[in-house]
């Protein structure tokens, strides 16, 4: 408690900072997965559309001020944009007191609870089963790639680059500190560590928080509420990720994340004697030969049964019905096929956790969990609601293909079973992942590390 008052004082000082207007933002103390922590609240109600905060674009920290610092602006000229940042938070940290950031340095954790900076026990015990373990692994692999390139060169001026700040523990957690407070502002297409922002404003996948973005006429970073917001409420930034990739970049979940979803691979039977013929019909409606789809817990796109009815039709003159826009289903062995690959799908995946629903259930409700047993198990119950949420569905549009009887005792419409779930398939014209896109925080940096960026849609599984 004794730290959330000190950090709540902290924040409230940055109000203070010449330009940066904040008259609708509070700062107030909340229970978090792990203690207190600090958060940004409406001062007084707030109407839709208004804009809450102004920040004055000489606060904001980004990569012109790494490459322009006296201790590591050379290496960060030369090295991807979260990477310089990085060094230039070690290097801030170094000076202490002296740092002309040291009100913005003081609201940043020294780390976050990242599966990045996990040990692999941890992540093999806490972790098993969920897709969230092998991205974990890969990213820790490619930031231990990143650091390995850079130790010869800070290694090799000792006194410039002392070994007690630039190390790979502090390096490490420092890049996850950067990675889960630095916004992107697709308009100035950088990020940046923005005071208030950066540390207090949590996110949300629900689309009823706050945008954020650059102003060029304002030559400022403004935060515009989305929606009306009673005075005391918290204001959240809106971030479309699911909670896995949350998690990996903040260290933190969202409950009841709407953007939650899992990424359902797709491909064509190498062996099939139409692959050729399939592969140039994909092609020409902007997709590969494997594919990921996101399959949400109410929720999953037209266009991953689309692509698997074509994968798995097996009379040529059905590829003319294919559709990728609609739910058109070819035939009912064509359909039963399908729903059957699904539901394998599903019983693979909730086979290769350790642990049933029924018992992460129960591990969820201990009082003694660590925080990272406590945000890993709430991860696994997220990925679980949405496999058993799927099969659910897949089961209600087997039944009347098996002939089944419903409910009413009558066998029910192929066409029409599961309307209710699929009703609210959202349109995905092109490409299955564009929905991402407004992930470009993880989209961009050509020199970044291969896992900054999401696969671009038609370029196939990794």
């Amino acid at each position: 408690m004794a730290q959330a008052l000190a950090l709540a004082d902290r924040f409230k000082g940055l109000k203070e900072l010449p330009g940066l207007k904040a008259d609708a933002c509070g700062v107030q103390r909340m229970t978090g997965d792990v203690g207190e922590r600090v958060a940004i609240v409406a001062a007084r109600d707030v109407r839709d559309k208004e804009t809450v905060m102004v920040i004055p674009e000489n606060l904001a920290v980004t990569r012109v001020d790494a490459e322009s610092h006296p201790v590591v602006g050379p290496l960060a000229a030369e090295a991807s944009e979260l990477t310089a940042l990085t060094l230039w938070l070690l290097a801030e940290r170094a000076a202490g007191a002296g740092s002309n950031y040291a009100g913005l340095l003081a609201t940043l954790p020294e780390s976050t609870l990242s599966p990045l900076l996990w040990s692999d026990a941890e992540l093999e015990e806490l972790m098993a089963g969920s897709p969230v373990l092998p991205e974990a692994r890969s990213r820790k692999k490619a930031l231990a790639d990143t650091w390995a390139a850079l130790a010869p060169k800070l290694a090799a001026d000792p006194a410039r680059f002392p070994a007690a700040v630039y190390n790979e523990a502090a390096f490490c957690s420092a890049f996850s500190v950067i990675v889960a407070t630095a916004a992107f502002l697709p308009a100035a297409n950088c990020f940046a560590l923005l005071p208030l922002v950066s540390g207090a404003m949590a996110r949300t996948g629900n689309g009823n928080g706050c945008d954020l973005d650059f102003d060029p006429e304002l030559n400022a970073v403004v935060v515009t509420a989305v929606r009306p917001y009673r005075a005391g409420s918290e204001m959240l930034l809106n971030d479309g990720r699911p909670n896995g990739e949350l998690l990996l970049a903040t260290g933190t979940l969202q409950d009841n994340n709407s953007s939650d979803f899992l990424s359902w691979p797709a491909g064509l039977v190498p062996a099939d004697r139409y692959y050729m013929m399939k592969s140039q019909v994909l092609e020409s409606m902007g997709y590969s030969a494997a594919e990921e789809f996101p399959v949400y817990a109410d929720r999953m796109p037209i266009q991953l049964l689309a692509y698997l009815r074509l994968s798995r039709v097996a009379d040529p003159a059905l590829l003319a019905k294919c559709t990728f826009e609609a739910d058109v289903e070819l035939s009912q062995m064509n359909e039963y096929e399908i729903l059957q690959i699904l539901m394998g799908d599903c019983r693979e995946r909730l086979a290769s956790y350790t642990k049933s629903y029924e018992e992460d259930v129960k591990i969820a409700q201990q009082s003694d969990l660590s925080p990272k047993e406590r945000l890993a198990v709430k991860l696994r119950l997220g990925e679980k609601r949405i496999i058993n949420a799927t099969m659910e569905a897949v089961r209600r549009r087997l039944a009347p293909i098996r002939g089944i009887p419903t409910k009413s005792g009558q066998l029910a419409d192929p066409n029409s079973d599961l309307k209710e779930i699929f009703d609210t398939i959202e349109s995905i014209p092109t490409a299955p992942l564009r929905l991402m896109q407004g992930l470009v925080s993880w989209a961009r940096g050509d020199d970044d590390p291969e896992w900054y960026g999401k696969k671009k849609p038609g370029q196939g599984r990794k």
